[in-house]
């Protein structure tokens, strides 16, 4: 399994953001930060940090994405050999697609001016 999801990285290393900022998406108000990681005591220390930061990484799961941008536009389901995937497609500003494998974020595609 470990050798799957490092060869899916180095698959899409080329147009992978390994951490993103988010410019031109919105940051969920402190309130918002506080109830939220209180309501998930369990919550992955990167997640935290990303949510705190305002910024987006490989390895967040696919909850903390959704409560940092919200519901994507588009959602697409890719059968790929090794397990099944989803895409998350965001059009604010630039259209930035999340592919999400065991409901963790494995890849960040960027595409200007879409």
């Amino acid at each position: 399994m470990l050798f799957r999801k490092l060869s899916l990285l180095l698959i899409i290393g080329l147009f992978v953001a390994g951490c993103s900022n988010s410019k031109s998406f919105i940051k969920p108000d402190q309130a918002q930060i506080d109830a939220y990681i209180q309501a998930h005591p369990d919550l992955p220390e990167l997640d935290k940090s990303c949510i705190y930061d305002g910024r987006f990484e490989i390895g967040i799961t696919q909850e903390t994405l959704i409560f940092l941008l919200g519901e994507p536009v588009k959602k697409e389901t890719v059968q790929q050999k090794w397990a099944p995937q989803e895409k998350y497609i965001y059009k604010k500003g630039n259209q930035k697609v999340f592919i999400i494998e065991d409901k963790h974020v494995v890849g960040i595609l960027e595409e200007e001016g879409k």
